[in-house]
């Protein structure tokens, strides 16, 4: 080694003796909450007077569980009155501070951010009057701040945790003020390391709202929810509605509208349910708080105390299935779950698919007690499964996961769901009217059989929201204009109808509807008989109906005619079917004749004779026979008039004008 070399030696090794080392960089809470997006407390841990009085004891093999599971943020609630004393310095026992850093220690070698806070301190939010003890309080975080100040900025400090007991609470006034002293002091030697404030009261959204904002550019604004209460922390009910989705996303829009104002980032430090809550409603809980967390921007961390909140099986080393949502939960997750025992022996699963990003959907089942095994692997874009003959008298759960291809993507899941499969006694299916419906005939569409919903129709959601015809059945049914209508069709829906068929032979069926847009579209299904997919049409408005045709052989006897909707999101009203045969003359005169539409109205006993650009004069009905049943005369000569209809069946109407002559079947 040359002098010059010695000298330079010398040079930089003295430097890196004087100088501090950076061993880390700097964060912002910006890029702290961008990298914080999936958290758990370890709640009840660190918290009760001795550490394993409320949860087990903290291990080390838990981190590794968070890190695998895939969480990048553990708050890590900590009590320190039981281990501070009551005089001045308030010095805490320097074995408490060692089993913290520790715990803290575990959590940044892994890499993953850590959050500890002051918890349970419930001396100070009670008696904060008394200036000795804020000032423990200012004494406690100064130790901590002073012991942690080289710690990677992966550790976050939160000041104070719920200010306040079930007793008393620090004021709007006094909150602000102990957040700013404590802040004061933390900044002696933690210049930069990010610092978590909360409202007063239980720490809720609308106290974050009301908090003075100190002038710092190292913050965290926290809140937390269980929300709604009654379902969340007492577990009564059920959650999952439209609304209930509504009111939680404006708590979040206005902590999201506060967070812009101000330019802080926002922790969701506590969410959840408890355990005993109804499970399903669970499950959605849990996924709406993940994907608004992940709609909104903030961090989530999911409250986690090994009891009435357990997430993970601490002693077991396993996870609830809770752990999934929190990790796999997104915007792109499956919603609309439902499962429900259907038809004869069938539990049906179904969904709405809400991305095109993925492969193939897998369905994993399990019985209660039981762990998830994969059941199937079905086609990307399919929305529903049938467990066919399961087990009776079980409980089954099922999750929907997309999978990818590519295995650097990872899978979304969507809320796991259960359902009770009973011992299975088929319903008893009975026509509407009593006996099955005569083809060649009409079909009114309210008259679907008897039976119940998943047997001889399918509808998605509960009661009969038009309440016109038939209101204890779950299918929507308005009437409009004197007309019976099923409405508020959704996709997938069905309706059954038994009919008689006359004789095996090829039948025209009139399929009407009404949608002022169209494009909703719809088959038949009649045995294993099944129609191409038909488009409603566009009509004049929702009581005008309009026919789509189609044509399909029946056989003679006694069979069940299905109509479904395959795309309903162009909505429509489905009125009737009319079955005709298709090889009777529908249209004989003249090829000169009269040009006119039979339009029956069963619930008036009517029917409306219509022309298009002239008078009827006169209507005669004929059966098929020949035989004149009844005749009528047009006495004010307009191009349309109503007469009475005849009994059901087949009929040929006669309509003239002058010589124009035109005979249509009728079938009614």
């Amino acid at each position: 080694m040359t002098h010059n070399n010695q000298l330079l030696y010398v040079i930089i090794a003295t430097i890196l003796l004087v100088s501090p080392v950076v061993a880390f960089g700097q964060v912002t809470p910006e890029e702290a909450v961008a990298q914080m997006r999936r958290g758990i407390n370890m709640g009840n841990t660190l918290e009760p007077p001795y550490e394993g009085d409320w949860a087990p004891k903290a291990r080390e093999y838990y981190f590794d569980m968070y890190r695998d599971a895939g969480f990048d943020v553990v708050r890590v609630p900590v009590r320190w009155d039981e281990h501070t004393s009551y005089s001045s310095p308030y010095t805490i026992q320097e074995s408490w501070m060692d089993r913290v850093e520790q715990i803290v220690d575990w959590a940044l070698e892994r890499d993953l951010y850590v959050v500890i806070n002051a918890h349970h301190e419930d001396w100070i939010k009670e008696n904060y009057e008394d200036k000795n003890l804020r000032d423990r309080f200012d004494s406690i975080w100064s130790q901590v701040a002073t012991r942690m100040q080289n710690k990677s900025e992966k550790l976050l400090f939160e000041i104070l945790n719920e200010p306040t007991t079930q007793e008393k609470g620090l004021t709007i006034e006094q909150n602000n003020e102990l957040h700013q002293r404590a802040l004061d002091i933390i900044r002696k030697n933690n210049p930069t390391r990010i610092v978590i404030f909360q409202g007063h009261r239980w720490g809720g959204s609308d106290e974050l709202l009301q908090a003075a904002i100190p002038d710092d550019p190292y913050l965290l604004g926290s809140f937390h929810s269980y929300d709604p209460y009654l379902f969340g922390l007492e577990g009564k009910g059920t959650w999952g509605s439209a609304n209930d989705y509504k009111e939680l996303e404006d708590k979040f829009k206005s902590v999201k509208n506060w967070s812009e104002e101000n330019n802080i980032p926002v922790f969701l430090g506590e969410f959840g349910s408890l355990r005993e809550c109804h499970y399903n409603s669970r499950m959605r809980h849990y996924q709406a708080y993940v994907e608004l967390s992940l709609k909104y921007g903030f961090t989530p961390c999911a409250w986690d105390d090994g009891g009435n909140f357990k997430i993970l099986e601490r002693n077991d080393r396993e996870w609830d299935e809770v752990k999934d949502i929190l990790i796999y939960g997104s915007m792109e997750s499956p919603n609309n779950i439902q499962a429900f025992v259907h038809q004869d022996s069938i539990i049906r699963v179904a969904w709405n698919n809400r991305t095109e990003d993925y492969d193939s959907i897998k369905i994993e089942r399990k019985t209660t007690g039981g762990t998830y095994q994969k059941y199937v692997v079905l086609e990307k874009g399919t929305t529903y499964f049938n467990d066919i003959k399961p087990e009776m008298e079980k409980t089954y759960h099922y999750r929907i996961i997309l999978n990818h291809n590519d295995e650097t993507k990872k899978p979304v899941y969507a809320p796991p769901i259960k359902v009770f499969f009973p011992e299975w006694v088929i319903p008893e299916r009975i026509p509407f009217n009593g006996e099955a419906i005569p083809v060649p005939g009409t079909i009114e569409a309210e008259d679907f059989d008897k039976g119940g919903n998943g047997y001889t129709y399918y509808d998605k959601t509960d009661g009969n929201q038009g309440g016109d015809y038939r209101p204890d059945e779950d299918v929507d049914i308005y009437n409009l204009d004197g007309i019976n209508y099923i409405g508020g069709i959704i996709s997938e829906e069905w309706y059954e109808y038994s009919v008689e068929v006359e004789e095996t032979d090829d039948y025209n069926i009139e399929i009407y509807t009404t949608s002022p847009v169209g494009g909703g579209t719809y088959k038949i299904l009649v045995a294993n008989n099944e129609s191409e997919i038909l488009t409603a049409p566009a009509t004049a408005d929702w009581f005008s109906p309009i026919a789509t045709t189609t044509n399909m052989q029946l056989t003679q006897g006694l069979n069940i005619v299905r109509f479904t909707a395959v795309d309903a999101s162009a909505k429509f009203n489905f009125d009737k079917m009319v079955f005709s045969s298709a090889n009777s003359l529908e249209n004989i005169g003249a090829p000169d004749k009269l040009v006119f539409k039979v339009v029956p109205l069963p619930h008036q006993s009517k029917i409306m004779i219509r022309a298009e650009n002239e008078n009827i004069e006169k209507v005669n009905i004929y059966n098929t026979s020949g035989i004149l049943i009844n005749s009528f005369t047009n006495k004010n000569k307009l191009n349309s008039f109503i007469v009475d209809a005849p009994s059901k069946g087949v009929y040929l109407i006669e309509g003239i004008n002058g010589t124009k002559r035109t005979v249509q079947k009728i079938v009614y």
